[in-house]
């Protein structure tokens, strides 16, 4: 670490030493080691960080790089900064947590390469995960705000092409406007060979339990209103009882960030990412099983409708509907990502 480096660190750990809860500082100290291989400081700090902020993409992001980097090692190093016109996203990593940085990546790509631009992006989980290897951002392009300019449209080609551009939003639109590029969404988030050798071993335990696996999301940890509410536990209930006793030796996986919501399931015998070892790095079991399931059932939220756009082995998709009290047929490809109440 560069003698400059070095001093705003310590400047950094002055501060928290006299305010432990100093979020911003807790931030920065963790950015600022993540690349000096003191993964198990990186990873107290952004524990304190997301106590202090449960909702907040950066602490998560922190999180999953250094468990990552402490399960696989390094990431792919960044490309070199290549000549011609660019388009990069700098807040990769800090707008939402996986689901959200799956579909702001994905449109960082797929944009670039409809208008032959080079992308660029900051470190994030991808690179651990999927071998993303795009160069850092290179300068301060002006910023673009999906909310001010529909990029969508410009994506489509119905819209001028914005090169030399910061893009800033969530890209949470129906999917019918990613157009026919299902395949090359998929194709960005193929879990690189490290990864997975790991999820092998997990995938063919669960494999022993049953021939026909039927996954659940179900996420408690929001806010309860608007985008963010929380379908009952009753509703996938219904659905599993009403399609269990005619599927061939079935075995149901439950996906959560409640570890006590697998024992309302008992009657199912339901498995979990702890059964299969996954320890912490559980968010990307989770997303990974949620992408192979037979018969498939969401959440409101982008984290396992992500999943439902990985998925190409799915006979059933359903999701919560707020109207109707009750789990609903959908297609991935031609839907709203959030539904509001």
């Amino acid at each position: 670490m560069s003698q400059n480096l070095v001093a705003l660190a310590q400047g950094l750990r002055r501060i928290l030493a006299s305010n432990p809860n100093d979020f911003a500082a807790l931030l920065e100290l963790g950015q600022l080691l993540l690349h000096t291989g003191n993964l198990e400081e990186v990873l107290s700090l952004a524990d304190r960080a997301a106590a202090l902020n449960p909702g907040h993409g950066i602490p998560f992001s922190l999180q999953a790089m250094a468990i990552l980097r402490q399960r696989f090692g390094p990431p792919p190093p960044p490309k070199p900064i290549q000549p011609g016109s660019a388009i990069s996203m700098r807040t990769l990593g800090a707008n939402g947590r996986f689901g959200n940085q799956l579909l702001q990546y994905a449109f960082l790509k797929l944009y670039a390469r409809q208008h032959n631009l080079v992308a660029q992006s900051y470190d994030w989980m991808g690179r651990d995960l999927f071998g993303c290897d795009d160069p850092f951002p290179g300068g301060n392009f002006p910023s673009l705000d999906e909310s001010k300019v529909d990029l969508f449209a410009a994506l489509n080609g119905g819209a001028s092409v914005h090169a030399n551009h910061d893009l800033i939003g969530y890209f949470c639109r129906h999917t019918a406007q990613w157009q026919d590029r299902a395949s090359a969404f998929r194709t960005l988030f193929q879990p690189r060979p490290l990864v997975q050798g790991w999820l092998q071993p997990a995938m063919a335990d669960l494999a022993t339990r049953g021939r026909t696996l039927v996954a659940l999301h179900i996420r408690r940890g929001d806010f309860g209103q608007g985008q963010f509410w929380i379908a009952p536990a009753e509703w996938y209930m219904r659905w599993l009882e009403s399609i269990w006793n005619g599927l061939d030796a079935p075995v149901l996986y439950i996906a959560s960030d409640d570890p006590w919501v697998a024992a309302e399931f008992s009657a199912f015998n339901p498995v979990d990412a702890q059964m299969l070892g996954a320890g912490r790095l559980d968010f990307y079991l989770d997303h990974h099983v949620l992408s192979q399931a037979r018969h498939l059932a969401i959440s409101n939220s982008t984290f396992s409708f992500t999943a439902a756009m990985l998925n190409e082995t799915a006979q059933e998709f359903v999701r919560p509907d707020a109207r109707l009290q009750a789990l609903v047929p959908f297609e991935p490809w031609n839907a709203e990502v959030l539904l509001s109440i």
